[in-house]
């Protein structure tokens, strides 16, 4: 087995590691949150950025161009932004609710293999630089959904009155609402930084990777515009964001193959 895909498969171990402690913590009523319980998260991050960049030294450019390197990368994304923004909107049960989705995606990319790309010439720059930003933006759509499960399961839990382990480890509802509007915002920023890269590389307007773009900014910019003038209530804006990042993730596959 090469080495890109031992430590792919180490990588997916250890978020699916993570799922299963915080499990097994959360059902105990002994989950504390900590330092121990983002070492399995970490560690498959790390593991993650090794890949990257043994996969990287293999294609001589960075790997963003099959299905397989493109699931990778963004699962990679989204646990850079759970670092970087998960303690600044206090999402403290975050990370449990990403390992799942990262693990899924990794699983999917592992069964679908890796291939050599096709001998191409100079590398542009400004061409990588486009798929990177559109492939983060993704990964903040991705991460506001991932939001707004937990904002669906503490609503479920509060009809329910089932008070336990799992919702005292909630942040506020309200703040949930927030974090959703924010990260839709942060993707939706970013992904307009893509396509205002694509124009300055006269990318042209039938290419199907930019149709899609054009479409999921156009999905996104829909609803951060009904978020922002709060004519949704906080149930369906979670709904908008989980539903709503179907298309990317489904569009992934269309300007993969096309």
């Amino acid at each position: 087995m090469p080495l890109t895909s031992i430590l792919l498969l180490a990588a997916t171990l250890a978020f699916a590691a993570a799922v299963v402690q915080a499990l097994r913590a959360l059902k105990s009523g002994r989950w504390k949150q900590g330092n121990v319980q983002l070492l399995p998260v970490a560690a498959g991050f790390a593991l993650q950025t090794a890949f990257l960049y043994y996969r990287g030294q293999e294609v001589g450019q960075c790997p963003m161009k099959s299905l397989a390197d493109i699931l990778v990368f963004i699962g990679w994304s989204v646990v850079l932004l759970y670092f970087l923004v998960g303690s600044g909107f206090r999402l403290s049960l975050l990370g449990v609710f990403t390992a799942p989705l990262v693990t899924i995606m990794q699983s999917i990319a592992l069964v679908q293999g890796f291939q050599p790309y096709a001998v191409k010439g100079k590398i542009n720059a400004l061409v990588e630089l486009h798929a990177a930003v559109a492939l983060i933006a993704y990964a903040a759509f991705a991460l506001a959904c991932i939001t707004g499960v937990m904002y669906l399961v503490q609503e479920r839990l509060l009809k329910l009155h089932r008070i336990g382990g799992l919702f005292y480890q909630l942040p506020p509802i309200q703040g949930l609402a927030k974090a959703i509007q924010r990260l839709v915002g942060l993707g939706l920023v970013l992904l307009s930084a893509a396509l205002g890269i694509s124009f300055a590389l006269h990318t042209p307007v039938s290419n199907p990777k930019l149709v899609f773009s054009w479409i999921v900014w156009a999905l996104y910019a829909v609803i951060s515009f009904l978020m922002w003038r709060h004519v949704t209530s906080p149930r369906r804006t979670a709904w908008l964001a989980v539903v709503g990042f179907v298309l990317p993730f489904i569009s992934l596959w269309i300007v993969t193959h096309a």
